[in-house]
This record gives C-alpha cells, sequence and structure tokens, in this order.
C-alpha cells in the first residue's frame, strides 16, 4: 500500500539515482569511461586481492544474475582489466582476478569514487554526516532483508 512518505521516498530515490548518474551506461558516476557494473566488478576485484573470486561470489555480491555476471566478465576480459586463474577446465569453478591493467583502472576508478564521494559530503553539513551514514546503512539493511526474503520463497 502506497502512502504519501512511500511516494515522497521513491521519488528521492529516484531523483538520487538520477542525479548521482547512475542510469549511464557508458560512464560511470565519477566520470570514468566505463559502465557502472563494470567499476563495482573492478572495486570488488581489488579488495579480493590476487586470490581473485569466482564468477558466482561476483554475481552474488554484485546483486546481478550469473548470466549478467558472465557478460561483465566477458567484457572486462575482453578489456583485459581481468583474467581467470589457471585450474579446472569449468570456467565457474575458477577464480578470476585483476590484470595489472585492471589494477590500474581499478585503482584510478577507487580515487575517482572516493574523490568524488569526498565533494558530495563536503555539502551535507558536519553536523549531519553521522545522519547521513546512519539513514544509508538502515537502507542497506532493509535492502538485505527484502532480498534475502525474496530469495527464501
Amino acid at each position: 500500500m502506497t502512502t504519501p512518505v512511500t511516494d515522497e521516498f521513491r521519488e528521492l530515490m529516484q531523483e538520487l539515482i538520477r542525479r548521482f548518474g547512475l542510469l549511464a551506461a557508458d560512464q560511470t558516476p565519477c566520470g570514468k569511461p566505463l559502465a557502472s557494473s563494470d567499476a563495482h566488478a573492478l572495486m570488488l576485484l581489488i579488495r579480493a586481492g590476487e586470490d581473485g573470486m569466482l564468477p558466482s561470489a561476483l554475481a552474488s555480491q554484485l546483486g546481478i544474475d550469473k548470466s549478467t555476471a558472465t557478460r561483465v566478465a566477458a567484457r572486462m576480459t575482453d578489456a583485459r582489466h581481468i583474467a581467470s586463474a589457471p585450474g579446472t577446465e569449468d570456467a565457474r569453478a575458477r577464480p578470476i582476478r585483476l590484470t595489472k591493467p585492471g589494477v590500474r583502472i581499478a585503482t584510478e576508478v577507487q580515487h575517482a569514487s572516493r574523490d568524488r564521494f569526498a565533494r558530495l559530503l563536503e555539502h551535507v553539513p558536519a553536523s549531519r554526516r553521522g545522519d547521513v551514514l546512519d539513514s544509508l546503512n538502515e537502507l542497506v539493511s532493509a535492502l538485505q532483508k527484502m532480498t534475502s526474503s525474496s530469495e527464501d520463497k
């Protein structure tokens, strides 16, 4: 059931997504010439380090289905940003990790992202920044609960 609060929340979230630049298919919100999904994959893989991660784990952490993750991985492989670790013949069982060019672009994206978020936070009064973080944590928690309850069905 929708309420005025629900409608306002929906409209504000949509405006946030648009203003932040998340709808651009060929550029990250921080201005890098990558799809946002690729940039997020780079960030996860740089955190994973040299061990990399399985494609299924990447899909799960990105919140996308395995076939979409396969397309992201193929695009990133073509760009020479990632490579599969040697191992089994089953590509799904081989971790993917960043290549040297992948580490370079991931580092660039990481710095650009940090700068963008720092500039954005500068426009939030210092006395309210904790409230913003608390609210975002609540939203993430709610999304996790919503996602896990829909997976249980």
